[in-house]
């Protein structure tokens, strides 16, 4: 699988929000809602200012196919990932988590731990992370009664 990675830009505004949108999304993300474009498109523009975040743009053959975002954070860079609809279950989760980590040491250095916080009944994602070299942790202490596991992966400096 031959994946290609970039930046996202103010112009993928629309379509991050149709994936983070996207029904399957919502029901695997914390926050359950449906995100208005005026309120994507200034958490955006925060995001791609921020020093310490990125978002990367996954694509195949020209097709964008998923992203994954990471938020920085002392020594500590929080990872999530979305895969595309219609692309779900071909392992590009996994492909394109196994890109990103490089372009995090990349782009923030190294030494950093990456971590993912993953609601226990999504198998895919705590598979997806595990094969990537991340290690469960323990549970999240969460106040809104979602169930979720931590998984850290410590990269090498």
């Amino acid at each position: 699988m031959a994946l290609s990675a970039r930046r996202a830009e103010l112009a993928d505004a629309e379509l991050l929000r149709q994936w983070r949108n996207d029904p399957e999304t919502r029901r695997r993300s914390f926050t359950k809602t449906v995100v208005a474009a005026a309120e994507h498109r200034a958490w955006l523009q925060a995001r791609l200012a921020s020093p310490r975040a990125a978002i990367w743009i996954f694509s195949e053959d020209g097709a964008p196919i998923g992203q994954v975002r990471v938020d920085v954070d002392g020594g500590v860079a929080e990872v999530s990932i979305i895969v595309a609809p219609g692309r779900r279950g071909k392992g590009y989760g996994k492909s394109m988590l196994a890109a990103a980590m490089p372009l995090l040491r990349r782009d923030f250095g190294p030494g950093l731990r990456a971590r993912a916080l993953v609601l226990d009944d999504h198998e895919a994602s705590l598979r997806t992370f595990q094969a990537c070299g991340f290690r469960v942790i323990g549970p999240a202490a969460r106040g809104d009664g979602q169930q979720a596991t931590v998984l850290e992966r410590q990269e090498r400096s």
